[in-house]
C-alpha cells in the first residue's frame, strides 16, 4: 500500500507537531545567536569610536602646542584641522540620532540603545531611512564630509586621497546584470535588516569618520614640517636701518645670524628695471644694480624662486624702495630769489637721503602751506626777513636740516597802457576804438591780475582844459566822444589812474600822455 495512503495515527500526528515546533524553536535560537552577535559587534565599535576620539584629542593636542610655538607658521594648517573636527563631531553626532531615532520607532518613546527590546525588527530601518528619506540625507552629509577632507589634500598625495574616498565610500552599487534593479547607497544599506544591524551599521560609519579624522588632522600635522626648509650654513648679517646720518645722530644697524642652503640654487626674476650682477654660487646670493639718471625716490622687486623638500617650487616675493637725490639741501622759490607779499609764492624743498613724506618746511614770516609735491608761500610783513626752516623726520624725530632767509617785498605797480602803450603818438582812428584802460604786470613772472579803479581823461578843447572821470576801467560816454574830437597833432592825457591788486591795496599809477598822429 502506498505511503500516500496511510492515514496519520493520532501519535504520528503529535509527533509532526513536535517537529515543527522543535524546528521553530531552533529557528528562534539561531536568530538570537545572530541577533546578540550584533550587539557584541555594537558595543566593540562604540569602544572603538571612543579610542578614536581620545587619541584624536591628543593629536589636537600636539597640534595646539606647535601653534603656541610658532603661531604663524601653523596657524593654516590649525585652522584647516579645527574644520575637519567640527564637521567630524557634527556628522557623529547626527548620526548617533539617527541610532536613538530607530530604536524609539521599534521601542516606543522609551526606548534605549543600551537595551534594545526588539532586535530583530526589520521594518523600521527601511521605514526610517528608506521611506523617511533620513539614508538620502546621511549620503549626503558623509560625502560632504568625504570631500570637504579630499579637497583640502594635494594631487600628489593621490594615494591617501584614494584611500579617504575608499573608506567613506558614498556610491550606489552597480547591477550585477541586465534587469537588476537598480538600489541605491541607502537601500543597500537599511533595506530588509535588523533593527540591531542598522545600529551596528551605523556604529561603523561612526567609526570611519573618527578614523578619517584622525588620519587627515596627522597628515596636516605632518606637513607642516614637511615644508620646513633644511638650512647646513650659518652666517651673521648686518643691515643698517639707514646709510645716511646726520651731524650729531647715531648709526644703527641690525645684526642677526642668517641661515641658508648650499644644496639649493634659488632664482631671481627682477621686476622695475635693472639686473642682478656677480651671483655667487657659493653663498647663493647676487647683487642688485640699476644706473640712476633722475632724482626722486625709486622702487624696485622681484620674486625668488625656492624648491621645497617635496619638491614643489615656490615664489617668495620682495619689493625695496631708496632714494636718488643731489649731494645738499636744497631750497628755492620757483619763480623769484625773494617772496612777494600779497600772492602765492611756488617753493620747492628737497633733502638728500629724504622722501617728500619725511621733509616739512615752515617759515617764520607768514605761511608756507604744502601743496602737491613743493609748497606755497604767503609772506606777511614787507621788509622783514623770511626764514623757512627745513626738517627731516628720522626714526621717528623731526631733525633741523637748514634754515634759508628770503627778502619780502612788495609786488611791483602795473603799468597803465590802452592799446598796448603808455606814451607816444597814437592814431586817432585806434585810439577812438578802445575801450578802456588795461593795468598791465610788465617783466613781472607771477600771473597777477590788477583792475583799474578809476582815470581821467583830459585835454584841450577850444583853448580850454576839459576833463572827464571813469569810475571803472571803462571809457565812458564823455570821453569817447571827447577822444573822437581830438585834432591832428593834439595831446591827450590819461591821468589819476588808480588800480586795484590782487591784495586788495590801491596803487596811483603814472599818466599816460598821447600825440595824436
Amino acid at each position: 500500500m502506498a505511503a500516500s495512503n496511510c492515514k496519520e495515527t493520532p501519535r504520528q500526528k503529535m509527533i509532526g507537531m513536535m517537529y515543527l515546533f522543535l524546528t521553530a524553536m531552533l529557528a528562534i535560537n539561531v536568530s538570537n545567536e545572530v541577533l546578540d552577535a550584533f550587539t557584541i559587534i555594537d558595543n566593540g565599535l562604540s569602544k572603538t569610536v571612543k579610542t578614536f576620539e581620545e587619541k584624536n584629542q591628543v593629536i589636537y593636542g600636539d597640534f595646539k602646542r606647535a601653534l603656541d610655538a610658532n603661531t604663524t607658521k601653523v596657524k593654516p594648517s590649525w585652522d584647516k584641522a579645527q574644520e575637519i573636527q567640527g564637521k567630524a563631531n557634527e556628522l557623529c553626532e547626527e548620526i548617533q540620532n539617527y541610532k536613538l531615532d530607530l530604536v524609539k520607532l521599534a521601542d516606543g518613546p522609551e526606548g534605549r540603545l543600551d537595551s534594545i527590546q526588539k532586535k530583530d525588527n526589520i521594518d523600521v530601518a527601511a521605514q526610517l531611512m528608506i521611506v523617511g528619506g533620513k539614508g538620502k540625507d546621511l549620503k549626503a552629509q558623509v560625502s560632504g564630509y568625504r570631500e570637504h577632507i579630499l579637497g583640502m589634500i594635494p594631487v600628489k598625495d593621490s594615494l591617501f586621497k584614494q584611500t579617504i574616498a575608499s573608506t567613506l565610500n558614498t556610491d550606489d552599487p552597480p547591477k550585477q546584470k541586465p534587469g537588476d534593479p537598480a538600489y541605491s547607497w541607502e537601500s543597500l544599506q537599511f533595506s530588509h535588516i535588523p533593527l540591531v544591524g542598522a545600529v551596528t551599521l551605523l556604529s561603523k560609519l561612526q567609526t570611519d569618520i573618527r578614523s578619517v579624522e584622525s588620519d587627515a588632522v596627522k597628515y596636516l600635522f605632518n606637513q607642516i614640517e614637511a615644508e620646513s626648509f633644511p638650512f647646513n650654513k650659518l652666517k651673521a648679517q648686518v643691515i643698517a636701518k639707514s646709510n645716511f646720518v646726520l651731524k650729531g645722530d647715531s648709526y644703527e644697524a641690525e645684526v642677526f645670524l642668517a641661515a641658508s642652503d648650499t644644496t639649493q640654487n634659488p632664482r631671481i626674476k627682477l621686476t622695475g628695471g635693472g639686473e642682478i650682477k656677480k651671483f655667487d654660487a657659493n653663498s647663493r646670493r647676487g647683487i642688485y644694480s640699476r644706473k640712476e639718471t633722475e632724482l626722486g625716490q625709486k622702487s624696485w622687486g622681484g620674486v625668488v624662486y625656492y624648491t621645497t623638500p617635496s619638491g614643489e617650487i615656490k615664489d617668495y616675493p620682495f619689493e625695496a624702495e631708496y632714494i636718488v637725490s643731489e649731494p645738499q639741501v636744497v631750497v628755492s622759490p620757483t619763480k623769484m630769489n625773494v617772496f612777494y607779499a600779497g600772492v602765492d609764492n611756488p617753493v620747492s624743498v628737497s633733502a638728500p637721503g629724504f622722501t617728500a613724506a619725511n621733509i616739512r618746511a615752515t617759515v617764520d614770516n607768514g605761511q608756507l602751506i604744502k601743496k602737491g609735491k613743493g609748497y606755497i608761500a604767503r609772506p606777511k610783513v614787507i621788509g622783514k626777513m623770511a626764514n623757512v626752516l627745513v626738517e627731516g623726520k628720522l626714526d621717528g624725530k623731526w631733525r633741523t636740516l637748514k634754515s634759508v632767509e628770503f627778502r619780502v617785498k612788495p609786488i611791483p605797480d602795473p603799468v597803465a597802457m590802452v592799446a598796448g602803450k603808455n606814451s607816444g603818438t597814437i592814431n586817432k582812428n585806434l585810439l577812438a576804438m578802445q575801450t578802456g584802460v588795461d593795468a598791465v604786470m610788465d617783466n613781472f613772472d607771477f600771473d597777477l591780475k590788477f583792475k583799474i579803479k578809476s582815470f581821467t581823461v583830459s585835454t584841450q578843447v577850444k583853448g580850454f582844459t576839459r576833463d572827464e572821470q571813469s569810475t571803472s576801467d571803462y571809457f565812458t560816454r564823455a570821453q569817447i566822444k571827447l577822444l573822437k574830437g581830438l585834432r591832428k597833432k593834439q595831446k591827450v592825457y590819461i591821468e589819476d589812474i588808480k588800480a586795484v591788486g590782487p591784495d586788495g591795496s590801491i596803487r596811483n599809477l603814472p599818466a599816460i600822455s598821447f600825440r595824436v598822429k
